[in-house]
C-alpha cells in the first residue's frame, strides 16, 4: 500500500517546471508589514449582499428566484444518507471512487440548494434543512475523497481521525460550510448555539489547524512539485481563513502562508502560460489561480494586484489559444474534447487582465449552452454566478464571439495550434505537441497531433475515460487511451513510447508565415532503447487553404519489423483506391493519401464503453494502422490529407 501511495503522489504532483523561476510575485506584492495593514479584519471584503439585505436579494430576476427556490424545495426531501466505511473501502477493493464520491457530492449539492433558496426567499422555510445538512456533514468521518486517503501518513483506505489531511474534497466542503456560517450563524444561534459552535469547531479541526501546522505536498512549501491541487485547495482554504479566523495575528500569518504556497504554483509555470494538464484542467489550474488572486485582491482592498504581470496574462490567454471552435477544445492529456468551462471565471479573468477574447468566449459559451438558470457548483461558485455574471449571462458585457485565433505557439510547453484563416471556422485546424512523458495527467503522446476541418474532427486525441484506481497507479499505462500506439504516433519495431521525464521531445522547430505552418520534433527520445531508433523526425505542415501533411523521416539502429504509423479518427473510414483512404466526417469527406509501395493499411474498430469518451466521439472510433513493410534503416514517409470536392 505504501508503494502504491508513493506512486500515486509522484504521478499526480508532477507539474510543468520549465520555468522553476523564483518569481515570488505575490510575496513581492505584499510583504508581511503591508499585509498586516491592508488585510480585511472581518468580512468587509465580501461583495455579496448579507442575508438581511432583502432588497438586494429581491433584485435577482423572477425566473432565477423561482428556479433557486424550486431546487431548494426538492432538497428539502433529501434524506442525508450516511457515507459508510465500506464506501471508503470500495476504492481499495475495486478501484471505484464514485461509490464514496457520489453521496458526498449529492450532500454538497443539497446543502448548497437549501442555502441558496433561503438566501433568496428569506422566510426561514429552509433553515431546518440547512441545519440538518450542516449536522450531517460535520458528523461525516472525513471530507477527504476515498481516492485521496493515501495522503495520510500512517494508513489509507479509511479516514484516520489522528491524521487529518486536506484534499480537494475537504477544501470544497470547508469553504461551503464557511459561507453557510457567514450567512446563518446568527439564525442558528436563535435556535441553538451549538449548531454554529459545532460548525466552527469542525472547520477549525478539518481545515484551519491542519493548514496552519502541516506542510502537505500540494502546498509546495518544502520544494516539492505542485499541480492544480495547489490553487484549487488554496482558494478554498483562503475562504475559510477569511470567513472564519478571528485571531488577527493568525489571519495575517496564514494568509501569508497561502501566498507562499500559491507562489510555488506560479513559480512552476512556464513563461508562455501553457497548461500541460489541458483545457479541461485549466479551470482548476489557471482558473483557480485567478480565483485565488481575485480573493487576495478583494481581501486586501486592491493592494495585492498582479494582474498586469505578463505571466498571469499568458496563463489566462491559454484557454483561448486551445479553442478550436463550435465548443471543441484541444484535448491533450486528461482533457475532454467537448469540455465545459466555468464561463464566469473565464469572463472575470479576461476582465481583470483586459483580454477581450476571454470575455467574448465566456459570453459565447453562455449563449450557446443555454444553461439552466439554476446556479451550478458549490456555494461560492453559485454566488458568483448570481451576482458577478449577471451582465455576462444577459450577453450585455461583450459581443458573444468565438476566439478563432490564427495560431498559437507556446515554446515552453512545445504546443502549437493553427488554422487556415483567423476568425473563421472554415478550413483546417491542427494542434500538435512536443513535451515529455511525465507531464501532469500524462499520456505517452510526445509528437502527437489532432486535425479538424470546419470545426469537425478528423484525427483525434481520444482523451480519458472515467477515473478509477488504475488511472492513478502503476497500471496507468496499461489503459489503452494512455498509450502512444492509440495516439497519432508511430509504433517503432513493435515498441510504444515510454512514460517518464527522460522520454521527451528533441529539436522542436516551429515556423509560420501567411501560407504555411510547420512544426517538427524528433520523437525518438520518447521511446525506450529497445525500440532501436536513432532519430525520428515527425513533422506537420499546414498549407493554408489546401492540405495538411504528416511526414516521418527516420533512422533506425535496426529494423526488426513491427513498425507502423497509427492514426485515431472519429470519421468513417473506407478505401477509395490503393494509396487513398476516404475519411467521411460530419459534412465532409477527406482523402488521406499514402505510398502504398511502402505501407499496408489495416483498421481497427473500437467500440466505446466509457460515457466520457462517448460524450465526445459517439459509440465508436477507428484506429488506422499503417504497417511499414520495408526493411530500410532510413526512410521518409508522407501522409497527406485534402478535402475531397
Amino acid at each position: 500500500m505504501k508503494r502504491f501511495g508513493f506512486y500515486l503522489v509522484f504521478l499526480l504532483i508532477t507539474a510543468a517546471t520549465a520555468s522553476g523561476q523564483k518569481r515570488n510575485l505575490l510575496q513581492k506584492a505584499a510583504d508581511e508589514a503591508e499585509l498586516s495593514k491592508s488585510l480585511a479584519r472581518g468580512s468587509e471584503w465580501v461583495h455579496f449582499p448579507a442575508y438581511s439585505e432583502r432588497q438586494e436579494w429581491s433584485k435577482i430576476s423572477d425566473e432565477l428566484q423561482r428556479s433557486i427556490i424550486k431546487a431548494g424545495e426538492e432538497a428539502l426531501k433529501f434524506r442525508w444518507p450516511v457515507i459508510k466505511a465500506t464506501d471508503y473501502l470500495e476504492f481499495n477493493r475495486s478501484g471505484n471512487r464514485e461509490v464514496m464520491q457520489r453521496p458526498q457530492r449529492e450532500r454538497n449539492q443539497a446543502l448548497t440548494a437549501l442555502t441558496l433558496a433561503e438566501l433568496v426567499e428569506g422566510k426561514g422555510r429552509f433553515i431546518d434543512g440547512i441545519i440538518d445538512g450542516v449536522w450531517a456533514v460535520c458528523e461525516q468521518a472525513s471530507w477527504v475523497y476515498s481516492a485521496h486517503l493515501y495522503i495520510q501518513t500512517k494508513s489509507a483506505g479509511l479516514p484516520d481521525g489522528d491524521d487529518i489531511v486536506i484534499d480537494l474534497g475537504a477544501g470544497e466542503i470547508g469553504a461551503m460550510l464557511a459561507w453557510v456560517h457567514h450567512y446563518f450563524s446568527a439564525e442558528f444561534d436563535k435556535i441553538n448555539p451549538l449548531i454554529a459552535k459545532t460548525l466552527r469547531r469542525t472547520i477549525n479541526e478539518r481545515i484551519l489547524e491542519p493548514y496552519y501546522k502541516r506542510s502537505f505536498w500540494w502546498m509546495g512549501l518544502d520544494g516539492r512539485s505542485v499541480n492544480n491541487w495547489n490553487p484549487w485547495i488554496n482558494h478554498n482554504v483562503l475562504q475559510c481563513i477569511l470567513l472564519m479566523e478571528t485571531d488577527s495575528a493568525k489571519r495575517v500569518e496564514n494568509i501569508r502562508r497561502a501566498i507562499f504556497s500559491i507562489d510555488a504554483f506560479i513559480n512552476a509555470y512556464p513563461d508562455d502560460g501553457g497548461c500541460d494538464e489541458g483545457p479541461s484542467y485549466w479551470g482548476h489550474a489557471g482558473g483557480r489561480l485567478f480565483e485565488c488572486l481575485d480573493l487576495l485582491y478583494r481581501a486586501s482592498g486592491g493592494k495585492i494586484d498582479i494582474f498586469d504581470n505578463k505571466l498571469i496574462k499568458n496563463i489566462g490567454k491559454y484557454i483561448c489559444g486551445a479553442y478550436i471552435g463550435d465548443l471543441w477544445f484541444v484535448n491533450f492529456a486528461d482533457a475532454g474534447a467537448k469540455t465545459d468551462i466555468n464561463a464566469g471565471v473565464v469572463f472575470r479573468y479576461g476582465k481583470a487582465i483586459g483580454d477581450l477574447d476571454m470575455q467574448s468566449l465566456a459570453s459565447y459559451y453562455i449563449k450557446r449552452k443555454k444553461a439552466s438558470p439554476t446556479p451550478s457548483g458549490l456555494l461560492h461558485n453559485a454566488l458568483h454566478e448570481i451576482f458577478d455574471n449577471k451582465e455576462l449571462a444577459e450577453s450585455l458585457a461583450v459581443e458573444p464571439r468565438e476566439p478563432l485565433i490564427l495560431e498559437s505557439w507556446l515554446p515552453d510547453l512545445q504546443f502549437v495550434a493553427a488554422r487556415d484563416k483567423a476568425n473563421s471556422r472554415k478550413g483546417f485546424f491542427f494542434a500538435a505537441k512536443g513535451g515529455h512523458n511525465n507531464e501532469s495527467h500524462n499520456h505517452n503522446d510526445v509528437g502527437s497531433c489532432i486535425l479538424f476541418y470546419d470545426c469537425k474532427p478528423i484525427l483525434i486525441d481520444v482523451g480519458v475515460g472515467a477515473y478509477t484506481r488504475q488511472t492513478f497507479s502503476s497500471e496507468r499505462y496499461s489503459i489503452w487511451t494512455m498509450q502512444s500506439g492509440y495516439h497519432n504516433l508511430p509504433v517503432i519495431n513493435g515498441i510504444d513510447q515510454k512514460n517518464g521525464s527522460k522520454f521527451r521531445a528533441r529539436d522542436v522547430v516551429f515556423k509560420s508565415n501567411k501560407n504555411n505552418v510547420e512544426f517538427s520534433v524528433d520523437i525518438s527520445g520518447a521511446y525506450p532503447s529497445n525500440a532501436g531508433v536513432k532519430s525520428w523526425i515527425r513533422a506537420y505542415n499546414l498549407k493554408r487553404g489546401n492540405s495538411f501533411t504528416i511526414s516521418d523521416r527516420y533512422e533506425l539502429v535496426e529494423n526488426r519489423g513491427g513498425s507502423s504509423l497509427n492514426f485515431m479518427t472519429a470519421c468513417k473510414v473506407s478505401v477509395d483506391k490503393l494509396g487513398i483512404l476516404v475519411l467521411e466526417g460530419d459534412g465532409f469527406k477527406a482523402e488521406l493519401s499514402y505510398d502504398s509501395s511502402k505501407i499496408k493499411v489495416r483498421t481497427e474498430n473500437i467500440k466505446l464503453e466509457d460515457n466520457n469518451l462517448k460524450r465526445s466521439w459517439g459509440e465508436d472510433i477507428t484506429r488506422i494502422i499503417m504497417d511499414l513493410h520495408d526493411k530500410k534503416l532510413t526512410d521518409v514517409n508522407k501522409i497527406q490529407i485534402r478535402i475531397k470536392n
